[in-house]
């Protein structure tokens, strides 16, 4: 039975990679109801060849939707979401307004399907980010196969997690230095272009950041605590798309790097390379899978294995992650 679906946010990048991935993976909807914050629009948004025409987000009958994507600012989900649920509608929020909290369920659909039934009751879904969706995946198969006792990594983080802001930042503040005039950096706390960010958010009284804290809360979740615990660093790179990590896992069992890498290629979303470059600009933009490369054994240390993930953080790490909630929720609600 096909679903009546709002999006709000349909036009940010997120937004319009969702109605791509709706597309491509048939997912039936009888009503699309693209949202916009501001009134009086007039235009329509097109999904599998029919046009929707635009509604004023503070006028819609949330009541009329199944479900609701909510791609856009924390604020404005935190003004609309309640009047959302209370209608009946189920939220996917992808604002990361709950980022770090216990109050709402966090879905990675190939991990924890199951929490679906959580956010059937609470009329309310998130979407794990993309950093928690990068490290997840392999460290998953892993765990499962041999025990992960202690996990570090080092994500490198493309700008496009901040969205259009991000994007838009860097290809202008690029476009003034290379046109000798200053960087215009009044929306991020340094330059983004030709620069590296050491932290991203806020600094905790550990340490740690409040962005980094929000993943280590998912993860846990995902996969209950580790012996030996994870240590995770954030760090935000002048690139446009696409997150890079940096990980070392020590395993409970000391197999082999074949059979490590033979456990790996046992899942569609990850694909193994071993004889050419990896980037975020040859590999993994606009793709579903997570690229691994450089697998290794650790120098000196049992049981530990080092690696490289690069992944499409909006299509494989948020877009992706949405629609497949979705595709949870009306198996949940259909059969």
């Amino acid at each position: 039975m096909a679903l009546r679906i709002a999006i709000y946010g349909y036009d940010t990048d997120i937004g319009r990679l969702i109605l791509e991935v709706l597309e491509e993976r048939r997912f039936p909807v009888s009503e699309l109801y693209p949202l916009s914050p501001l009134p009086g629009e007039y235009d329509a948004v097109t999904l599998d060849g029919r046009n929707y025409l635009i509604e004023y987000v503070d006028d819609f009958d949330f009541a009329k939707a199944d479900l609701a994507f909510f791609i856009t600012t924390p604020d404005e989900t935190a003004r609309l979401q309640q009047k959302a649920r209370q209608s009946g509608c189920i939220v996917i929020d992808n604002s990361r307004l709950y980022s770090g909290s216990a109050e709402a369920a966090v879905i990675l659909p190939e991990l924890n399907p199951y929490a679906v039934n959580d956010a059937l009751a609470q009329k309310l879904a998130v979407p794990a980010s993309s950093v928690t969706t990068e490290l997840a995946l392999p460290l998953a198969l892993l765990h499962d196969e041999f025990g992960v006792a202690r996990v570090q990594a080092a994500v490198l983080e493309a700008v496009s997690e901040h969205g259009r802001s991000g994007t838009e930042t860097l290809a202008r503040e690029t476009a003034h230095l290379l046109n000798g005039m200053p960087a215009d950096n009044s929306d991020f706390p340094a330059q983004l272009a030709f620069n590296l960010h050491t932290s991203i958010g806020k600094t905790q009284e550990d340490g740690t950041t409040d962005h980094e804290a929000a993943v280590l809360f998912e993860l846990s979740k995902i996969f209950g605590p580790l012996t030996k615990g994870i240590s995770l660093t954030c760090l935000q790179a002048p690139v446009f798309y696409g997150h890079t990590a940096v990980v070392q896992v020590e395993l409970e069992e000391d197999p082999s790097v074949e059979e490590v890498a033979e456990c790996l290629r046992r899942s569609p979303d990850i694909e193994l390379v071993t004889d050419e470059l990896l980037t975020p600009v040859t590999h993994g933009v606009r793709e579903n899978c997570i690229y691994l490369s450089r697998l290794r054994r650790s120098a000196g240390v049992k049981r530990t294995f080092d690696l490289v993930l690069v992944m499409d953080n909006t299509r494989r790490g948020e877009a992706l992650n949405c629609v497949e909630i979705a595709e949870l929720i009306d198996k949940a609600l259909h059969g």
